[in-house]
């Protein structure tokens, strides 16, 4: 939604051009996208366009480049939307993933479809929360160092045959490597990166 390159001025304004209707606007104060599938972003006051309907390239050379406050400012708006909100929620799902921003996206998406959510930032939190806790499902990263998701689904199926894990990778996603997860570390499922919310939310109302 945002041609490069940004320019930064010292009163803290992001002057970008929009890819659409190629009119600048300052993307410090702009608003936010509404889309819930992939990681939120700007979207241009004149015509509306969001930089999640540009290519990924243009995607994750317009963030590379992006000045940190304005990567402050997102990071600001996904823990807001990722705050607990007032609803009425039947099933827990506990996410765990070293990499805050996806346990943020997927927090907020996760409770807009009506899901109350924990988070953990490796497998030995989830593993002690799992102490005085106890989700419907485990949505977790298959890749994180130390105690990986895979092996954090083991552990979890060790203690409690019942609970439902989700193991998500973007690598390895080929048919050797799914089955590996299902069967060797007993994964009730497995999800490739980046997260399709519309396949998680069907896997999700599988499982629960």
């Amino acid at each position: 939604m945002v041609a490069m390159p940004l320019e930064e001025t010292p009163a803290v304004a992001c002057r970008v051009q929009c890819l659409q209707c190629a009119q600048p606007f300052d993307a410090m104060s702009a608003p936010w996208c509404r889309c819930v599938t992939k990681t939120i972003s700007l979207a241009c006051p004149q015509c509306a366009f969001c930089l999640c309907k540009a290519s990924q390239a243009a995607v994750t050379s317009f963030w590379f480049h992006a000045p940190q406050p304005l990567i402050e400012r997102r990071r600001a708006e996904q823990r807001r939307r990722a705050a607990p909100r007032m609803r009425i929620a039947t099933k827990m799902v506990l996410i765990v993933d070293d990499d805050e921003e996806i346990r943020l996206i997927a927090e907020y998406a996760l409770q807009e479809m009506g899901y109350a959510t924990a988070t953990a930032n490796s497998a030995a939190a989830a593993l002690a929360m799992l102490q005085s806790m106890r989700p419907d499902i485990i949505l977790t990263d298959a890749l994180m160092p130390k105690t990986d998701g895979r092996e954090l689904c083991r552990l979890v199926k060790e203690r409690d045959p019942s609970l439902k894990v989700v193991v998500m990778t973007s690598l390895y996603t080929g048919t050797r490597y799914r089955n590996e997860a299902l069967s060797r570390f007993r994964a009730d499922e497995y999800l490739a990166k980046p997260i399709d919310f519309a396949k998680l939310q069907k896997i999700l109302e599988k499982l629960v």
